[in-house]
């Protein structure tokens, strides 16, 4: 950046700064709460940051965590500054629009939604976050300066990333309209003029990707299947049309207010009843009643007994065919507990060679912990267990593979429609086997020691089918008592003590394969005594 950009980005950002209380007014009228950066520490904040944050966003909030590099969307880099969800004029997030955002996530992409925490940590976590933004961008505008040239001192480019974060005026819904024939119609105009370039005519999204201001790729939202950033509500709707996603290729909208009260109805006409919600992360308690014999086949009848929730999926690396929800249901006899985990799959193939090498799985993380962390994989004081399965395993078929082409011996080279009577006829084994009944049980003490991590058979044990579009998988296992010997880091399942388990999924027809993946929130998990 030249010392003339550098010079223009730091008048502009003053400018903004200036503007954000209107001429006429005294301070704070009309306009968001001034904020701050507090001087003194926020441990709690910080605290969660590292548990629950760090992992994509980075310590620093520089976007560079260990699992950054598998997420689709990319992990948000703060000192960029665009954050996605603003209630400004100005496109700075105030404190409640970074709360409504951790409350909410970000559905559609790998940021879960975090309502289960109190409302003190999600503020506490969004004063932390503000910082490392502020802190960033400081660095940043420091960075730019000695490029170009110019003097900047840390005291001036702290005072410029905290203007470049200040919120100016509330964005106020659009007035309510009916959803009359005449407003549809206004607003249809307007969309079509306006948005449906990307969002495409009938609200279901342009299949392109385009850039973001930091160079990541993202998809225009399909407002029919619920993939709606912040809601469907007229003030949600309003914000985002007038303010649009700061950092990427949504941009703000200027309308009259006619056009854009109109817009936002016609939006609203394009999202059906409840989907708004529908990729929401939320938070159960599934109790796994007690029975006389723990089931292991996915159609035993004691299943239509048991308990069941609906878990949110989201998937780490966006594709079209990821894998959006699931059921999980309980069961146990007091000896061995059963978690039956189904899911729609439109293919659903267990073959040895398919148009693509990835197989279907589907994986149960458990933990003991009252918080523990989602991404992060247990901690050298509290392990997870990971219980996976694959419907296709090299184990269940290395016999097989030996079928697949005849022996280099069978056939005489100059007599190529013999078969020599003393060797086997082999014959291609290409069609559909049936789903593995290996799973493993993996203990990780962080996301860093996952690689060096011990599969150990045995443990737990599997039984699946695929019919009508859909996987209906069992994992069974013992019951571990907290005081029991020789098993090690096994999470204890005890009637009566809750216990978290999340959920992943693995679509082999989509190309999943390793972190490529859809993944739940922590559901607790109840055994009844």
């Amino acid at each position: 950046m030249n010392s003339r950009s550098l010079s223009s980005s730091v008048l502009l950002i003053c400018a903004a700064a200036a503007c954000s209380v209107p001429s006429g007014t005294t301070p704070g009228a009309g306009a968001q709460k001034s904020v701050s950066v507090a001087e003194a520490p926020n441990p709690r904040g910080e605290e969660l940051y590292l548990q629950h944050c760090s992992v994509c966003h980075g310590s620093r909030g520089h976007g560079d965590g260990p699992a950054a590099p598998h997420l689709l969307p990319p992990a948000r880099r703060f000192e960029s500054g665009g954050f996605r969800l603003v209630s400004s004029e100005n496109g700075a997030p105030s404190d409640a629009d970074l709360v409504a955002t951790l409350r909410r996530g970000i559905p559609g992409s790998a940021m879960p939604a975090w309502s289960w925490l109190p409302d003190s940590d999600l503020e506490s976590l969004a004063a932390h976050v503000r910082t490392l933004a502020i802190e960033g961008s400081s660095q940043e505008l420091a960075t730019e300066a000695r490029r170009a040239g110019e003097s900047l001192s840390s005291e001036q480019a702290q005072r410029l990333a905290r203007e470049r974060m200040t919120p100016d005026r509330t964005i106020e819904a659009a007035a309510s309209v009916p959803a009359d024939a005449t407003h549809l119609a206004a607003g249809r105009r307007v969309y079509l003029e306006r948005c449906a370039q990307c969002h495409a005519s009938d609200g279901t999204g342009a299949r392109t990707p385009r850039p973001n201001a930091d160079g990541g790729l993202n998809w225009a939202r399909d407002f029919t299947a619920g993939f709606l950033k912040g809601g469907d509500s007229t003030l949600a709707l309003t914000r985002r049309i007038r303010a649009g996603l700061p950092g990427s290729a949504m941009p703000p909208n200027r309308l009259d207010p006619a056009d854009e009260a109109a817009l936002v109805v016609y939006v609203q006409s394009l999202i059906p009843k409840g989907v708004a919600d529908r990729l929401v992360h939320a938070r159960s308690t599934l109790t796994a009643r007690r029975v006389a014999v723990a089931p292991e086949d996915p159609d035993d009848p004691s299943w239509k007994t048991a308990n069941t929730i609906r878990v949110v999926l989201a998937p780490l690396w966006w594709n079209e065919e990821a894998v959006l929800e699931a059921s999980l249901s309980a069961l146990h006899d007091g000896e061995t507990v059963a978690l039956r985990l189904s899911w729609a799959d439109a293919t659903g193939d267990v073959r040895l060679f398919a148009e693509s090498r990835a197989s279907d799985g589907a994986a149960l993380q458990l933990s003991s912990a009252k918080e523990p962390a989602l991404f992060g994989m247990g901690a050298p004081h509290e392990p997870t267990n990971l219980w996976h399965w694959q419907a296709l395993r090299v184990e269940d078929v290395e016999g097989a593979l030996d079928l697949v082409a005849p022996v280099p011996h069978a056939r005489e080279p100059d007599r190529a429609n013999e078969v020599r009577a003393d060797v086997p006829l082999y014959h291609r084994l290409l069609g559909r086997l049936e789903p593995s009944e290996r799973a493993d049980q993996i203990t990780v003490r962080g996301v860093e020691t996952l690689p060096g991590a011990n599969a150990v058979p045995g443990e737990v044990r599997a039984k699946a089918h695929w019919q009508d579009g859909r996987w209906s998988l069992v994992f069974r296992r013992a019951l571990q008592g907290p005081n029991a010997e020789s098993k090690g880091d096994m999470v204890a399942l005890v009637p009566g003590s809750p216990v978290q388990v999340a959920c992943a999924v693995w679509n082999g027809a989509a190309g999943d394969a390793g972190a490529r993946k859809s993944i739940s929130i922590w559901q607790e998990l109840l055994l009844e005594r």
